[in-house]
């Protein structure tokens, strides 16, 4: 049950933290990229207005240009000798056209103005680093003769020209599209995230109430079938410990006649070691009737003196003739299941006493990181072999074997009461020998 949990809950943990990523980052990119068409076509329209507000003036210029009676180099042109006139550069039948329509618009029909491009330097005094510069050629129908003249008109429009203030404005429309982009995907994802968390929840506690159905199709049929699947858990635990519950009361009125029976053996060696299989299996069916109703026992969470605990356990194996002792405390009190981390504790302590031959207890705190360690002083276990000891029925021959009165329950039972706690068990070989049975209470754990 703790590792389907524990599969579940790093399946939709990490659906959820990738999930709200990857919709922020699709959103912000669609909103980015519909921000961009609409800035693209507003600087193109701008661009567009401007220009021809541009040409209308410049066009006007020239108009009134070739309207004036007296000289037309006057003050806004420089005269050109027909030499410097013949330098001109290519024509420019844009300015040519919107001249022409200037000069209609105004009714002029006795002079055809032509424009082409010219270095800086034609316009002379006039020239300007950010001026245009333009060499007109005014031929009048009466046959007057006009020289070329060298204009300088105000340059054409940049066509992403983007003024102090409107970087201002771009910057906080991208930024509100970021934030909005940012809120959505959290609000749509947060159904997905409660999925989670409930999921989280179903891992610790069976009996927890069932996930709320809420969100799109998908997560509402997800949070339907986990209710479904904790209906079906909880009928098949409560099974589980049905049956063993009664195969393990049906056993016990064999296994005392047995007892009787052994009794009456004549030889004593004989008799002593029936009587000690008797006990073995006795001990067997009470750890496996505790393992079958680990699931179904309901305990309130209480703040516990750590500390306390854990010296009164030891206390307790001392003066039962065991070698434990009581090494360091932390001074933290801890919101558990009391009877659940006793029961932990307990199987740590006598299955290094088995196994290592003494066990020292010690707390430690760092951080809001509480650690209860028991330490023995045995052989150590292979580390690739660790994990196994967590196994039920699971013995490590020659120091773990069945001749040392293991059951191959206690830390199958010790692991699941320390979850049932609200912390979590490892082993570790020590550096200097013996092995470290770890329950750790980290800040998010949350107590089952």
């Amino acid at each position: 049950m703790a590792r389907l949990g524990r599969g579940v809950r790093r399946g939709l943990g990490g659906a959820v933290d990738g999930s709200t990523v990857r919709l922020f980052a699709l959103v912000l990119l669609g909103a980015l990229a519909a921000a961009a068409v609409t800035f693209l076509a507003l600087q193109l329209g701008r661009h567009h207005w401007l220009k021809q507000a541009h040409d209308f003036t410049t066009a006007e210029r020239i108009g009134d240009l070739a309207q004036a009676d007296d000289d037309p180099a006057a003050a806004v042109a420089v005269a050109l000798t027909p030499a410097e006139g013949q330098r001109r550069g290519p024509p420019d039948p844009a300015l040519t056209q919107a001249v022409a329509q200037a000069l209609a618009r105004r009714g002029v029909t006795g002079v055809k103005v032509r424009a082409y491009e010219a270095a800086k330097a034609a316009c002379g005094a006039q020239a300007d680093a950010a001026l245009r510069c333009r060499i007109l050629t005014l031929d009048p129908q009466d046959g007057t003769a006009v020289a070329p003249v060298a204009v300088s008109l105000p340059p054409a429009p940049r066509p992403w020209s983007l003024g102090r203030d409107s970087a201002l404005l771009l910057a906080v429309g991208l930024a509100t599209v970021a934030a909005t982009a940012w809120l959505a995907s959290r609000r749509a994802a947060a159904p997905l995230a409660r999925l989670s968390a409930g999921a989280e929840a179903l891992g610790r506690d069976l009996d927890g109430p069932p996930l709320a159905v809420e969100g799109t199709r998908e997560v509402r049929q997800a949070a339907l079938a986990l209710n479904a699947m904790q209906t079906r858990l909880q009928a098949l635990i409560a099974e589980r410990a049905r049956v063993l519950a009664a195969v393990a009361h049906d056993l016990q009125t064999p296994l005392t006649r047995l007892r009787l029976r052994v009794e009456k053996v004549g030889d004593e060696a004989l008799r002593a070691q029936l009587i000690a299989d008797l006990a073995a299996m006795q001990h067997l069916v009470r750890e496996g009737l505790d393992l079958a109703r680990l699931e179904t026992r309901v305990e309130p969470i209480v703040p516990v003196d750590l500390d306390a605990l854990l010296s009164a356990l030891c206390e307790d194996a001392a003066e039962a003739g065991q070698p434990v002792v009581f090494v360091q405390g932390c001074g933290a009190v801890r919101p558990t299941r009391p009877l659940a981390l006793r029961r932990c504790l307990t199987n740590l302590i006598d299955n290094a006493v088995r196994h290592g031959g003494d066990a020292a207890v010690r707390a430690e705190v760092e951080g809001e990181t509480v650690r209860l360690i028991v330490r023995d002083h045995g052989p150590g276990v292979p580390e690739d072999r660790l994990e196994a000891l967590f196994e039920p029925f699971y013995r490590l021959d020659p120091s773990r074997s069945r001749d040392s009165g293991g059951s191959g329950l206690g830390l199958t039972i010790a692991r699941r009461m320390a979850e049932i706690a609200g912390g979590r068990l490892t082993l570790a070989n020590a550096a200097d020998g013996g092995m470290e049975a770890t329950v750790t209470f980290a800040p998010d754990e949350k107590q089952g």
